[in-house]
């Protein structure tokens, strides 16, 4: 799954690493890592995700906690880690005043991740958007064209 929907995701996370003081970004759906963007190896990332989800996992067992976000703050970066549905977004920061801005920016995209996620687990049967809802164009000539698209271009010559 997570070759199908990378390349879909990967120019949002970029533009989202592009706004404000971000250093680097992390994706991962469960426990999978679908893209890295952080400034270290993957083996690093996959930890650090890991321990997200041990984090999430530890306050969120405590009683009725909902937690959505972490913030951690260490000598000259900041983590920011949210997390909607099955969907994880960390991101690395250097200046604590843009928090409110990240989080919100963060959450947006991972309302977009999430539908695009349940869309590629839970496909509809009978979506209007599919491609055996579409209808033919109907007969193509030799060139793979419409008939009405065949013949010889017009070409208006431009006058000096």
């Amino acid at each position: 799954m997570a070759v199908t929907i990378t390349p879909s995701l990967r120019s949002a996370l970029e533009r989202l690493k592009h706004g404000g003081c971000v250093n680097g970004l992390l994706l991962g759906w469960r426990r999978q890592l679908l893209i890295n963007l952080l400034p270290f190896e993957e083996f690093r990332a996959e930890r650090l995700l890991q321990a997200a989800h041990d984090a999430h996992a530890h306050f969120a067992s405590g009683g009725d906690r909902d937690v959505k976000s972490f913030w951690f703050g260490y000598e000259g970066v900041f983590v920011l880690a949210l997390l909607q549905g099955e969907c994880m977004l960390i991101m690395l920061h250097t200046h604590a005043s843009e928090v409110d801005f990240l989080r919100r920016a963060g959450l947006t995209f991972l309302d977009d991740t999430q539908l695009l996620v349940d869309a590629l687990l839970h496909p509809a049967a009978d979506d209007e958007n599919s491609r055996d809802a579409t209808q033919p164009l109907g007969e193509l000539d030799v060139g793979g064209h419409p008939p009405e698209a065949s013949g010889s271009t017009k070409v208006i010559p431009r006058r000096l």
